[in-house]
């Protein structure tokens, strides 16, 4: 299997570490590093989006969560054990990435002007977000589950486009969560550079 992603998406950082964690051989190639990947990629699927997974019969995944999910049902190493509490850390986190990418786009519009109802909403729901995941995951272990990847990667692409927020500040539960799980390699290497 080949992993198609890019070093700084939040969406193939959780891929990447799902890949990494499952134990399979999953071999991955950055396109935004090695114009040879973005041809695999354009050639595999109609999306072109990534993270693509490139299965070996030639069936290109897209969309994160499939991706995960089928690289964890193909894992011996049980990376979910889907339990309500761990889904519902999973889905905040995706809420999070999600509105996080929207407000940037929207800081981006187009004609320069970006809509401050856009902005005032995404910043609100993303405010809400590292609340609820200070609540759900201050002094809880460094385990790496689809739920701990989910928010990694969230609230790594937060330190990227959403350094204004300052998520640390005054979740220091969160903060120490988030520092413990930067100790794992995977983590650490996965990291946005920015």
């Amino acid at each position: 299997m080949k992993l198609l992603h890019a070093q700084n998406s939040p969406y193939a950082r959780r891929a990447r570490l799902t890949a990494r964690k499952s134990g399979l051989d999953i071999q991955e190639l950055d396109v935004s590093k090695d114009p040879e990947a973005r041809k695999v990629l354009e050639a595999a699927g109609p999306s072109a989006k990534i993270p693509g997974l490139l299965l070996d019969d030639g069936t290109c995944l897209c969309e994160t969560l499939i991706i995960t999910r089928y690289i964890d049902a193909q894992s011996a190493n049980d990376l979910m054990d889907y339990t309500p509490k761990l889904l519902e850390i999973e889905g905040i986190a995706s809420v999070l990435m999600d509105a996080t990418y929207k407000r940037s786009k929207e800081r981006l519009a187009e004609d320069g002007v970006p809509s401050p109802t856009v902005l005032k909403t995404e910043t609100d729901r993303i405010a809400r977000c590292y609340d609820a995941l200070d609540a759900r995951l201050s002094g809880k272990p460094a385990e790496i589950n689809l739920a701990t990847i989910a928010a990694i990667s969230a609230l790594g692409y937060a330190d990227w486009r959403g350094a204004d927020d300052e998520w640390r500040k005054g979740r220091d539960g969160l903060a120490a969560w988030y520092d413990a799980m930067m100790q794992d390699s995977d983590v650490a290497e996965t990291a946005p550079v920015f």
